[in-house]
């Protein structure tokens, strides 16, 4: 038997004020409240006649209200209408923020304070102070002049923070430009003005090392699951503000709207007919053309949108954003090859350079290509350094889904054994593997043994140049096909399976290496660490050897 719930009935509850600041419902019932004060103030005789059919009387934006009138009395009538409904709703009537303008014939006079029937007064606004109103400052007109130099300001000001790359991009997309946008249509921002705010912006990531000067611009303006960086351009983004401002006027049914609507003379009104809203698709698709279109920038676009690229795995370390700004700069700078090498600086900045060979090997030209991937000098430490960094991932992953390791190590920390082994597995991590016929090619980077269904899977890992994706991938099949072979054949195995696992200088993942890692029932987050060890290991080799100080 369960008990009968208990109830009860309160007093009659008396709501007097005031409503929760921050509570997602609050402003919907505060606008529902001040609504009707509108309907009060449109409903009077006051306002100012605009035409002989249009007449203002307010402007009203939540709790921010601006009234016109023809002369101080009607002004006397309309705060008294505001006062009395205010204390209906009670609802405090803060004269402290409210000042008074008097315009005649277009210029600032002078009237006094205006007193209300409680006896309170209202400061005359003095010559030379402003008001801020939806946050551009005013008097009896809009101060282009110094709105204009605020905004900039606010804006740079605002750009200068300190995170990760792509928090430091959302952040700028998300605090700093919409500080500046807020202004499009209201003040007079000319094509170049915007421009000079985008190349302003770009000056600044510059100067903190998160853009290489010579970089790709277009870049910088695309979606980073696109090969971008995602940032919004001030110059879109205003046009975008005054195309949806000129929609609502037009599409507005008030008559102050329709009048606004008709004025030639307006910023947001006066732009060529059939500038139309920008399509998304259509910015984009014209960024990639002209990255495209770049020498030597656009050799990188091509390379990953080559058809064995995975093109959302080899933008992992954009969509995820956990380089530094300063190093996804100078991985833009190393794929856009603009880094100063010597036959850049000679051929491309036009500096006097005598010798362009390899400052470490002296053989060859020395290309960012060059030093990334093809130097003689550096192979057997850099480059292997990278290579294993990447081995390490993956062996430490198979050893956990084994039960070979007992817990997790940092990967720039974890040293792999040569062999572990229990009853159902055996790893070998770059171990010769000796066959009764002598092979070339018998110490692959990884071998995963199932001692249980007899299968072994023989993985090599290679960091190729972005152009030698395909090639890596079948010269390292053709070299371990006969090893493979001598294996099944030896040891009397049902299978034996080569797995290349590739991942460019540039962060590029071949798509047989994100097939593979699945095959091996890897975790998703696998990729993400195998390509950031080949990028820090890249980047950190370019910077050794043309940054050395």
């Amino acid at each position: 038997m369960t008990e009968k719930a208990a109830s009860y009935q309160t007093e009659e509850l008396r709501i007097r004020r005031e409503i929760f600041q921050g509570d997602s419902l609050s402003s919907r019932w505060f606008c529902l409240a001040v609504n009707i004060l509108s309907k009060i103030l449109n409903r009077s005789a006051y306002g100012y006649s605009i035409n002989d059919i249009t007449k203002l009387s307010h402007l009203f934006y939540m709790d921010d209200l601006k009234l016109y009138a023809r002369g101080r009395k009607q002004l006397e009538g309309e705060l008294e209408l505001v006062r009395k409904f205010s204390e209906d709703i009670g609802m405090s009537f803060g004269l402290q923020k409210c000042a008074v303008i008097e315009v005649k014939r277009g210029k600032m006079v002078e009237g006094g304070n205006i007193r209300i029937s409680d006896g309170r007064e209202i400061a005359e606004l003095s010559f030379g102070e402003r008001y801020k109103y939806l946050g551009i400052q005013q008097t009896y007109e809009i101060k282009q002049r110094e709105n204009k130099e605020g905004a900039k300001n606010e804006l740079m000001r605002r750009v200068r923070t300190q995170l990760s790359a792509k928090n430091k991009i959302e952040a700028l997309n998300i605090w700093a430009i919409p500080s500046f946008t807020y202004t499009a249509g209201v003040l007079t921002w000319s094509k170049t003005d915007l421009q000079q705010m985008d190349r302003g912006i770009r000056t600044t990531l510059t100067e903190h090392g998160m853009l290489h000067p010579n970089s790709a611009t277009e870049r910088l303006y695309l979606p980073r699951k696109q090969g971008g960086r995602g940032l919004t351009s001030i110059e879109q983004a205003c046009l975008q503000e005054e195309t949806h401002l000129r929609a609502y006027f037009r599409g507005a049914h008030l008559p102050v709207h329709r009048w606004v609507a008709t004025q030639r003379d307006i910023h947001i009104l006066d732009r060529e007919e059939g500038a139309g809203e920008p399509e998304t698709e259509n910015r984009i698709e014209r960024l990639e053309l002209s990255w495209q279109a770049k020498a030597p920038h656009g050799r990188f676009y091509a390379s990953l949108h080559q058809p064995e690229v995975d093109l959302a795995q080899s933008n992992t370390y954009l969509t995820l954003g956990y380089l530094y700004p300063q190093t996804e700069g100078t991985l833009f700078a190393i794929q856009d090859q603009v880094v100063p090498t010597r036959n850049y600086s000679k051929y491309i900045m036009k500096l006097p350079v005598e010798n362009t060979k390899c400052r470490l090997c002296s053989i060859a030209e020395e290309t960012v290509q060059h030093i990334s991937s093809a130097c003689s000098a550096i192979a057997a430490t850099k480059y292997l350094a990278r290579h294993n960094n990447m081995g390490k991932v993956v062996h430490q992953l198979l050893g956990l889904q084994f039960q070979l390791l007992p817990h997790f190590t940092p990967h720039h920390l974890y040293s792999p054994q040569t062999l572990m082994e229990n009853e159902n597995f055996k790893l070998y991590w770059d171990m010769t593997v000796i066959t009764d016929i002598g092979m070339e090619h018998n110490r692959p980077d990884v071998v995963v043994w199932n001692k249980m269904e007899k299968t072994v899977v023989i993985l090599d890992f290679a960091v190729p140049l972005d152009c030698n994706l395909k090639k890596s991938y079948g010269e390292k099949i053709n070299k371990y096909e006969a090893l493979s072979r001598q294996m099944r054949d030896m040891w009397k195995l049902n299978r034996v399976d080569i797995k290349p696992l590739i991942i460019s200088t540039n962060g590029l993942v071949h798509k047989n290496t994100v097939k593979h890692l699945r095959e091996l029932k890897l975790p998703e987050g696998t990729i993400t660490w195998m390509q950031k060890a080949v990028i820090l290991g890249t980047v950190n080799i370019i910077r050794q050897v043309i940054y050395p100080h």
